[in-house]
């Protein structure tokens, strides 16, 4: 195989990633705000985020997966590198991690970059009623997100990492 379908594969399996990761997360964010319907809010502590991947996230990675998360402290804790480190051996990035995430870097990740506020536009668009009115509006602007939306994210995802390696990884402002 020539280097040129080489990147075109690894291309294909990084879209693919892409649109998996961001359909993954907000379910698994979904399914724990419906654990937690009958309770109180609560900080999500290290050991609230290891039960979370544990009982929501781990179990629906597919084969060979890279895990990604930001430095949020509750992903620092000792008990969560050292569950990342033995489900995902060298094949996780994050604070911590063999492969470091660089701090403060939301123009790099796309649920910064681009999910967030996507979802923040559709939820608010109109009035929120209560909060299951609130859970459902989330619910429906995520599968609102289409295949075609995901592969603009990863269009603009790479031109963002261009610019990072044009600038040797200099501090940049995307808009």
């Amino acid at each position: 195989m020539n280097a040129c379908c080489g990147e075109q594969e690894r291309n294909e399996r990084l879209k693919l990633a892409l649109h998996w990761t961001v359909s993954q997360r907000v379910s698994v964010v979904q399914r724990c705000a419906r654990a937690g319907d009958d309770a109180t809010p609560r900080t999500v502590t290290s050991n609230i985020y290891l039960d979370m991947l544990q009982l929501y996230a781990f179990p629906q990675f597919p084969e060979g997966v890279i895990f990604q998360q930001d430095g949020a402290p509750s992903h620092y804790g000792n008990i969560v590198r050292e569950f990342l480190d033995t489900i995902f051996p060298q094949r996780w990035i994050g604070r911590g991690a063999v492969m470091a995430w660089p701090p403060r870097s939301p123009d790099i990740t796309p649920l910064d970059f681009y999910l967030w506020d996507y979802v923040k536009q559709r939820v608010y668009s109109e009035c929120i009623n209560d909060i299951n009115h609130l859970k459902q509006r989330i619910t429906d602007v995520i599968h609102s997100v289409t295949p075609d939306v995901l592969t603009r994210v990863w269009e603009e995802l790479d031109y963002r990492l261009d610019v990072c390696r044009a600038t040797s990884g200099s501090h940049i402002e995307l808009g």
